[in-house]
């Protein structure tokens, strides 16, 4: 086994007959790796493998709650964890390999998306942390570059920043006490760091993705912790109809009551948010100029 290259290690853990077929993506701390039977593209895996020096530090740590979290989860929305594994001393797990891209590249080739699009984007996002919160989990980095676009839908992923009922309950720090997430998409809560709604918190940053869906620019442009804080302090909310004037007034008391500042400001529930995004869907199809404009978007 130690004369095994790691990639030929994985292969003795993974489906009899799967090979790795080459890499899907990466990051700082972990690689994704294509996995499936050569000649037969309609049963494939992701691999994704904790890189090597990241298993001592917090990077580790976080590669082991996002397996621990998937445990807990089973939503058509969240790509199941499969099988947890080591090899070569590398920590890897399996998870259904999805063919698309995420929200983060398609916005930064076409800028604002399609209302109608945008929304479902979001629904989807919302009934899959509907799930997670449900269960106790706190995703706290949803992002573009978090959210996946297959042929059916969209999907969360990434729970490696995560908290847990029985874990930090929500706050906005690490086990380092460090705070944790991306600036541009923190809630004044998590940015500042205080333990507070939890779950509420992932509704503020939902809001900024569909604000930049809709805008093409982010609600708050903000690249360190400093920044978002400031920003936050200032409790304005973006108004999407200033740079968008095709949104509905439902679509803009969505965005207005995710973004607000005060999380009990914000909705309840995952479901109740969920609700009122199929509710502006549902819309568009009774607003014939709308409908006729989003379809021309569309298309």
């Amino acid at each position: 086994m130690s004369n095994l290259t790691l990639l030929e290690a994985i292969e003795l853990h993974i489906p009899r007959g799967f090979v790795i077929q080459g890499k899907l993506g990466g990051g700082a701390t972990s690689i994704v790796y294509l996995a499936g039977a050569p000649g037969c593209d309609d049963n494939r895996l992701a691999v994704k493998v904790l890189l090597r020096g990241s298993d001592s530090n917090e990077a580790g740590n976080r590669f082991l709650r996002e397996m621990q979290v998937l445990e807990k989860l089973d939503h058509p929305r969240i790509p199941r964890l499969i099988e947890p594994g080591e090899a070569n001393g590398r920590l890897f797990f399996t998870m259904p390999y999805l063919d698309g891209q995420t929200l983060g590249r398609r916005l930064r080739s076409c800028g604002r998306l399609p209302l109608r699009e945008a929304l479902g984007i979001a629904r989807d996002i919302g009934d899959a942390l509907d799930h997670a919160h449900t269960r106790g989990v706190v995703h706290r980095d949803v992002k573009p570059d978090n959210i996946y676009l297959a042929g059916d839908g969209a999907y969360l992923m990434d729970f490696g920043l995560a908290a847990t009922s029985d874990s930090e309950k929500g706050s906005g720090t690490d086990w380092a006490g460090m705070v944790v997430g991306t600036p541009a998409y923190m809630s004044p809560e998590q940015a500042s760091g205080h333990r507070a709604e939890g779950w509420r918190s992932d509704f503020f940053s939902l809001g900024c993705v569909l604000y930049e869906m809709l805008a093409g620019e982010q609600a708050f442009a903000s690249t360190s912790v400093r920044e978002a804080m400031k920003q936050h302090k200032a409790a304005v909310v973006p108004d999407i109809r200033q740079v968008r004037t095709d949104i509905p007034n439902d679509v803009a008391s969505i965005l207005a009551r995710s973004l607000h500042p005060d999380p009990s400001s914000r909705y309840p529930t995952a479901r109740f948010l969920r609700r009122a995004l199929e509710a502006a869907i549902e819309s568009l199809d009774h607003t014939p100029a709308l409908a006729g404009a989003s379809r021309q978007l569309a298309s």
